[in-house]
């Protein structure tokens, strides 16, 4: 079965020890009861029964649940100590949360992280049932392991404890907003462990963090911390962090990749400051909704002889490497080099009368069915692509892997919505706007308003894109600049060039605090990447 459909990718047995030894020996209690909503092959059963201090209690209940009827047997066969008492149920634990009221004294467990396109009508049904229960928005599940918290957070007895392993996306995307202010309402103190070591190698690309949450707790607050490795867990090698300013606010939780120091020189700095969306509007890019069809090469062009309908693009930010403009030299390259690069416009076509050679070219695509795609059935024709409008003035490109890019349109191309189009406001310049950009603190601001994806891709929405602070300075020889960005070997090198010049002249930075600021950059770009 495909793992992405059920999603299995289950917990090393060493971070499962950590977390059974850690969070049970939280628990003052004789007899304790313990849930694993979606216990795999029995990894969390297995840590439980290694615990070094399990005599501490005099009986342990654990309930175990498991979808996978193969999986379930392989867990119980794993529990082979008689103070623990095992109740094993083949259920999908989305029904279990309706069929059973019973509360735990811990839950602990790495729910399946699984995408709203994998899971059935009914399953969304159920999901979008829990989260109601906690007075959530009524809205589409994007993943079913929000549900899965949600339903934890239930079912814990009033002094009860919860330790997941989640997707790094619980701190920093949109969509949990909502589950964030759930926990900060339903624990009194949260301890939030990140990773510099990816820890599950068969799910590539997918950071993870561990939540634990204490409905009660002496010492309350959001605390954090990030592990270089497991022998950290192991050896107990790890300091836990409060930075209030964030964790009180509605700041992404991403803000404790850095220190709260680090944070409050940061946000100190930023008052002083105008965003993005004070200097430019934004925009998305053209949605086509099958850029192989729509966007082509010469090849195809010449094939189908359809250049009166072809306009000028760029499909995505690979494409533009290394520079801050995009020139008409570098629009015949792509050309040259066979990429796609124009734009098949057919809004201009006489629908009663189309010529044989676009017909046939239409064929073509509805032989693969393009057709019928959600947001080609929108159109009154399928093929004709709606709000392609004008040119920008420059193009910001949503996802990065060094650093954001952000250029300058003088081929006058249109753009896909891998980038947002910017227009300059009025009375300010855009080649000063650009080469302000490229500065530490911008760039710092953009790692912590982002968000990350598998192999270290940063993507930042229209408003984390306008929230950006913004030194505004001024290079009297844009051409110049243009070139030195073009020749550069690395960002680092522009920004040691700049830095002084960009952040000095608006907020008057001591060489220190430039420096600084840089560290805290190249910090998050390497938290990012792995490194």
């Amino acid at each position: 079965m495909n793992k992405k459909s059920i999603g299995s990718y289950y917990t090393p047995l060493n971070l499962a020890k950590f977390i059974a030894e850690y969070c049970l020996s939280q628990i003052d209690k004789p007899n304790i009861s313990v849930l694993e909503p979606s216990v795999g092959d029995g990894n969390f059963v297995q840590a439980i029964n290694e615990i070094e201090r399990l005599d501490n209690f005099n009986k342990i209940s654990l309930t175990i649940v498991e979808r996978e009827k193969a999986e379930l047997n392989k867990a119980v066969k794993k529990n082979n100590n008689k103070s623990i008492k095992i109740t094993a149920l083949n259920k999908d634990y989305l029904d279990f949360h309706f069929l059973s009221k019973k509360k735990f004294s811990a839950i602990l467990g790495n729910p399946p992280y699984v995408k709203s396109n994998y899971l059935t009508s009914e399953q969304k049904k159920i999901a979008k049932e829990i989260h109601l229960e906690q007075n959530l928005a009524d809205r589409k599940i994007n993943n079913i392991w929000t549900s899965f918290l949600v339903s934890g957070i239930s079912k814990l007895q009033k002094d009860g404890l919860l330790a997941f392993v989640l997707p790094l996306e619980l701190l920093q995307v949109k969509f949990t907003e909502e589950i964030r202010d759930l926990l900060k309402n339903s624990f009194k103190r949260i301890e939030i462990f990140m990773f510099d070591e990816l820890q599950f190698l068969e799910c590539k690309g997918q950071n993870t963090v561990l939540l634990i949450g204490y409905k009660e707790h002496e010492v309350p607050g959001t605390f954090y911390t990030t592990i270089k490795s497991i022998e950290e867990l192991q050896k107990r090698k790890f300091r836990l962090y409060s930075n209030k300013s964030v964790s009180e606010s509605n700041k992404k939780w991403t803000h404790h990749f850095i220190t709260p120091e680090e944070h409050s020189f940061l946000e100190n700095i930023k008052k002083e400051l105008r965003l993005v969306s004070d200097y430019v509007d934004n925009k998305a890019g053209i949605v086509t909704a099958a850029n192989n069809f729509f966007i082509v090469d010469k090849e195809t062009l010449d094939k189908y002889d359809l250049k009166e309908y072809a306009k000028p693009i760029v499909q995505k930010g690979v494409f533009v490497n290394g520079s801050v403009t995009f020139s008409k030299y570098d629009y015949l390259k792509l050309i040259k080099d066979n990429k796609p690069s124009y734009l098949l416009d057919f809004n201009v076509l006489d629908i009663d009368n189309i010529p044989s050679n676009v017909n046939e070219y239409i064929l073509f695509g509805e032989a693969e069915k393009l057709q019928n795609r959600f947001k080609c059935k929108q159109r009154n024709n399928w093929y004709q692509v709606p709000n392609i409008s004008k040119q920008s003035q420059a193009f910001f490109f949503k996802r990065a892997h060094e650093y954001p890019k952000l250029l300058k349109n003088e081929a006058n191309v249109f753009v896909t919505d891998s980038a947002y189009k910017i227009e300059i406001k009025d009375n300010y310049n855009l080649n000063d706007f650009i080469f302000s950009f490229y500065n530490s603190l911008t760039l710092t601001f953009a790692e912590l308003e982002g968000r990350y994806y598998g192999g270290g891709v940063l993507e930042l929405t229209p408003n984390e894109f306008r929230v950006l602070p913004m030194p505004m300075s001024s290079h009297n020889n844009f051409n110049a600049y243009k070139i030195d960005f073009k020749s550069k070997q690395d960002i680092e090198e522009i920004l040691l060039k700049y830095n002084h010049q960009i952040l000095n002249n608006s907020l008057n930075l001591s060489s220190e605090e430039i420096n600084r600021i840089e560290l805290i950059r190249k910090k998050l770009v390497n938290k990012r990447h792995r490194k």
